[in-house]
């Protein structure tokens, strides 16, 4: 039985910063993010989730990676889109924390790449 609606998916991100990831979300609320960017090359991890739906197609997915970066998304299904909240350790911020905000399209792949219509 799956944990949430996203469980089993497979997306690829385009952020506007010239990040990108390809994220699949895994069983017991776990994501594996990976980079797909040429020079991040290999740059992937699985990280344990917090993930909550609300109306309308909309996810909120929220994690602590091990290096200390918090990352929120909130992503809206329908209208293939992400807004990514991040933090970082920096004692040049308020709170010792940096904030980094950007944001980019959705999408749902199927396990050969193509455009996962069934979503």
């Amino acid at each position: 039985m799956k944990q949430h609606p996203l469980e089993g998916k497979t997306a690829i991100i385009k952020f506007d910063s010239g990040l990108q990831f390809r994220i699949d979300f895994l069983a017991e609320k776990q994501l594996r993010w990976t980079s797909i960017r040429p020079e991040d090359a290999g740059a992937t991890d699985v990280e344990k989730i917090h993930i909550e739906e609300y109306p309308g197609g909309i996810f909120s997915v929220d994690w602590i990676e091990a290096s200390g970066l918090c990352v929120s998304y909130t992503i809206d299904t329908k209208n293939e889109f992400v807004k990514s909240f991040m933090t970082f350790p920096d004692e040049n911020y308020r709170g010792g924390r940096r904030p980094f905000i950007h944001e980019g399209s959705f999408h749902f792949i199927s396990e050969n790449g193509e455009p996962d219509l069934t979503v």
